[in-house]
């Protein structure tokens, strides 16, 4: 009876074990079987470009502040923030009657000074008096004119006028003010000729040169992207940051698709540049036609090495690619991939070589 025991024990437990070795096999069937959720974007081929970028503010190439030349009182505004001015405006007038009475008291002097030679002019032809006294009365009254003149200067200069035709971007200055020398009254700009100034690497000299294309953009604005120029490069790098001064000008013609004008009641607000926007400058270095091109969130490093999942067949397989151009958020491949293959951009970083995907492609380079 013993000895039935442990054989009895041992017939037991074999249903036991082999029910286990049922279980882990259907496990691993069920992960072979499940397929990683994944989102993939094709690659496809078109003109993609190299750009320096950097970050800037627009301004007017023309511009200037406008201040006060002699103390005085606004007495007219002629202009407000935002007028359209044309070269020699008046903008304002300032009253400066201090001014006048020193215009009288110069026409006094000058009338004095003018009878007081003709007085000495007859001694002198007699011998009454000497030349040296007649030269110093004829050099006081000299001197007498020229400040009548300069006090007449001042005080026919009560007009504020534009240098150019412009945009009052700002008045600083309201009808009554007191203002002194120096005094900041307005502000003018010429919006139609638009620069942007952008700092790119020392090591940028050798890609950028004078009449290079370019372009900015606005976030303000959607993005849009006005055609611009490399205009000037600075001679000198700034030792301190290692940086060059590039000014871009902007082209003066609207983007395609957007107008000019003002809008009418009701229609979308024009789109156009402002000084003083905040903007993105582009510097294109490099154009390459017929590109085949791939969001660069698609590149995975594996030791240094460049590497996309492509799908094939519902599997996503890793495949070395070499890249050439960047621009923004694209990426030229020049080896190692197929036109129109989808590769992966949301949900690789658990990928393996080999693994089932269940994928949504979207066409495009999603840039």
């Amino acid at each position: 009876m013993r000895r039935l025991i442990p054989i009895l024990v041992l017939l037991l437990s074999l249903p036991v074990v082999t029910g286990c070795n049922d279980g882990k096999k259907e496990k691993t069937e069920a992960a072979v079987s499940r397929k990683v959720p994944v989102e993939a974007v094709s690659a496809v081929r078109r003109t993609i470009r190299d750009t320096l970028i950097a970050t800037s503010t627009v301004e007017s190439r023309q511009s200037v502040d406008i201040v006060a030349e002699i103390p005085g009182v606004v007495v007219e505004l002629d202009v407000e923030q935002g007028d359209t001015v044309k070269k020699n405006q008046r903008l304002a007038r300032i009253n400066r009657e201090e001014l006048n009475l020193g215009v009288r008291a110069a026409d006094s002097a000058v009338s004095r000074l003018k009878a007081e030679v003709e007085r000495l002019r007859p001694l002198r032809k007699k011998g009454v008096i000497s030349q040296q006294m007649f030269d110093e009365a004829v050099y006081r009254l000299q001197e007498a004119e020229g400040e009548q003149r300069r006090a007449r200067t001042a005080a026919s200069d009560s007009r504020v006028i534009s240098p150019f035709e412009g945009v009052v971007a700002m008045r600083s200055v309201n009808v009554g003010q007191q203002v002194a020398t120096g005094t900041p009254l307005f502000r003018v700009v010429d919006p139609s000729e638009l620069i942007v100034a952008v700092n790119f690497p020392e090591t940028a000299l050798g890609k950028v040169y004078e009449g290079q294309d370019a372009y900015v953009e606005s976030e303000a604005l959607g993005g849009i992207r006005f055609n611009a120029k490399v205009d000037r490069i600075s001679p000198v790098v700034d030792p301190r940051t290692g940086t060059v001064r590039v000014v871009l000008s902007i082209a003066s013609e609207a983007p395609q698709g957007e107008a000019e004008v003002a809008p009418e009641a009701g229609a979308a607000p024009v789109k156009t540049l402002r000084p003083g926007m905040f903007v993105k400058g582009f510097v294109v270095t490099a154009e390459r036609p017929n590109a085949l091109v791939i969001p660069r969130r698609a590149v995975v490093f594996l030791d240094e090495r460049a590497t996309v999942f492509a799908v094939e067949n519902g599997v996503a397989k890793r495949k070395e690619v070499v890249l050439g151009v960047n621009e923004g958020p694209s990426v030229e491949v020049t080896d190692g991939l197929a036109d129109g293959v989808p590769v992966v951009v949301l949900g690789q970083d658990g990928l393996k070589d080999g693994t089932p995907v269940e994928v949504e492609v979207r066409p495009g380079d999603d840039s």
